[in-house]
């Protein structure tokens, strides 16, 4: 038959669901008004707006499989490139290869970047686009749903929300950011110290974008207290006859009668034969920063002189594909007291009273602008600014590709000078310990994901170029002064903390950029950027309109559009992206 129902076992990603998928490549119809590449967090939200009215048949291609279907297989095996300012050392590329994509498999710490994050995604894209932090802000709130902080949390906490920033659909195809009712006590005397910092505000919703102390949510189900993912919200019991589903599959390549998308070349992987589908409006790649980049180099859209050594005709040259590679990077400090901070007996009386729900975590965040962290946040703005671009880009980078460098870095110098901007550059947690994880949440440097023209369809070079430009070092070791100035300030200082990573004896700038090159790992799981929504001057690869440039019917929804990497953790912000996305696809 040509659908089938299964029932999937319960695991622990979701509860016990009913949901209709084809059961082999097989039973794919011939063709579909719109196909789309990729079944995780952008590919199946758009889907599942796409086929909402019932007016248009919609097909998601996904390479990985439901969960179940194929036990511990839900991560892409991926080792990146050297990174030679970072000793040389490689990094595992972990991102999902199942139904749901990272959404299924991430750490489910769920956030928004700032306001200036998404207005610089405006800037970046053609004139008269309709991307920014107003216009986006919707989005937030049609695809996210706030379950708000408990009564029985106690009010020394201090969980600031506004509705304003949120939706309130607790529908069963929702997406959700839950607040437990237990917010771990040892937090208390961090945050005390903390909002006393020059330049830290607290904020009056984690979601406002603004930056400041708050706290952050998790993506749990608040009815099931399961995760909260794209596969649950956004396909799980929907069961519609124009939307389906195939699992297994890898797109080859987009077909095009001259330059229009006219549909898909897959080959799924129990076979070993390829066959095509047509998509009779348009072909939507939402497989990620890692490998939509891949198809459309596969589709002859790149590169040409990458395209060319790899043997693939050139339908577009188009620099931009692959390069402006993000992602957030990160370095550890951790401290040991002498004695520890003292709770106070009612609250800690209050929190062991409390009984967990078990509806995922939630933590106390901090997220500041480069003025809150360093004095010398103007010098650091000018030393940007004062910098030949082209020398922290791979050698032999296309003049458009260099000149959209050029333009982000400009905005990030305004931004830092700035002591008033929301655009932020650290951001770390309090886990109760005196142990951090300092994130520079906006790098300078900037890597790429490219074909390997000696065997195209196997996994893309990623090479993150891990602190290429050294400004990230610097930054970096501005995050750990913070750090130290937070462990000696108010309450905090008054219990003689003995600093362990780096350790003291890293004691001047120049000793801790070696330390920073030694120990910095130049990812947390967010790829972001290979397929940017930038000016074609720029490097950019979609329109404001996320179509790609030089060919119709194609377009790209997912965070490979991202101009620049957002302040937080990156689901909720493709979240919103999709949404948008399928809109623009509407033309709603």
């Amino acid at each position: 038959m040509a659908r089938w129902i299964i029932a999937l076992a319960c695991t622990w990603l979701v509860t016990p669901v009913v949901g209709v998928f084809l059961e082999t490549y097989k039973d794919a119809k011939d063709a579909y008004d719109y196909i789309i590449v990729g079944g995780g967090t952008a590919g199946l939200t758009v889907a599942d707006r796409l086929s909402e009215s019932g007016q248009h048949s919609v097909l998601v291609v996904e390479f990985g499989y439901l969960d179940g279907q194929r036990p511990g297989q839900t991560l892409y095996s991926i080792t990146s490139a050297p990174s030679p300012e970072l000793g040389n050392r490689t990094f595992s590329v972990d991102i999902g290869c199942v139904v749901g994509g990272s959404s299924a498999v991430n750490g489910m710490i769920f956030q928004r970047g700032t306001a200036a994050d998404y207005d610089i995604w405006g800037e970046l894209a053609p004139l008269n686009n309709t991307w920014s932090w107003e216009n986006i802000l919707p989005y937030f709130k049609k695809g996210i749903q706030l379950t708000p902080p408990k009564p029985e949390i106690p009010a020394d906490f201090n969980v600031k929300y506004d509705m304003k920033y949120w939706g309130s659909n607790y529908s069963d195809h929702s997406i959700f950011a839950t607040y437990p009712n237990y917010l771990n006590p040892r937090t208390y005397p961090y945050y005390q110290t903390v909002k006393g910092i020059p330049g830290v505000n607290i904020i009056e919703d984690s979601g406002s974008g603004k930056t400041g102390l708050s706290y952050w949510m998790s993506s749990t189900n608040p009815k099931t207290g399961l995760r909260s993912y794209a596969r649950a919200g956004h396909w799980d019991g929907l069961n519609r006859s124009n939307y389906d589903l195939l699992t297994g599959a890898r797109v080859n390549r987009i077909l095009f009668n001259e330059t229009t998308a006219t549909g898909i070349l897959l080959t799924p992987r129990n076979a070993n034969h390829s066959f095509s589908i047509t998509a009779r409006h348009e072909v939507i790649i939402s497989a990620g920063a890692i490998h939509t980049l891949q198809v459309l180099q596969l589709s002859g859209i790149g590169p040409a002189p990458l395209l060319k050594a790899a043997g693939i005709p050139v339908l577009v040259d188009l620099p931009g594909v692959g390069s402006n590679f993000q992602d957030h990077s990160y370095t550890t400090a951790s401290f040991r007291f002498s004695t520890p901070p003292a709770i106070p007996a009612s609250l800690l009386s209050q929190s062991q009273s409390i009984t967990p729900d078990n509806l995922g975590r939630a933590g106390l965040g901090l997220s500041l602008p480069l003025s809150a962290i360093t004095p010398n946040y103007t010098s650091l703005a000018a030393r940007l600014l004062a910098q030949d671009p082209a020398s922290h880009l791979p050698a032999g980078a296309h003049p458009t590709v260099v000149a959209g460098y050029r333009r982000q870095m400009e905005m990030f110098a305004r931004e830092w000078s700035n002591s008033t901007s929301s655009f932020s550059t650290l951001r770390f947690s309090f886990p109760g310990t005196p142990d951090f994880t300092p994130v520079n949440i906006h790098p300078v440097s900037r890597g790429t994901v490219l074909i390997n023209p000696a065997n195209p369809e196997s996994e893309p070079i990623v090479d993150y170029r891990g602190a290429s430009n050294p400004i990230d070092v610097d930054l970096a070791v501005e995050s750990i002064k913070f750090l130290r100035r937070i462990m000696n300030s108010g309450e905090l200082a008054k219990h003689n903390a003995t600093e362990l990573s780096p350790g003291r004896r890293w004691d001047s700038d120049e000793k801790l950029r070696e330390w920073v090159r030694r120990e910095s790992v130049p990812s947390v799981y967010h790829p972001v950027g290979t397929a940017a929504m930038m000016r074609r001057e720029w490097g950019g690869v979609v329109d404001g309109e996320l179509r790609v440039y030089g060919v119709t019917g194609l377009r790209v929804v997912d965070a490979s559009v991202m101009g620049v990497i957002v302040g937080g953790t990156t689901s909720m912000s493709v979240y919103a992206l999709a949404e948008k996305g399928a809109d623009l696809i509407r033309g709603v």
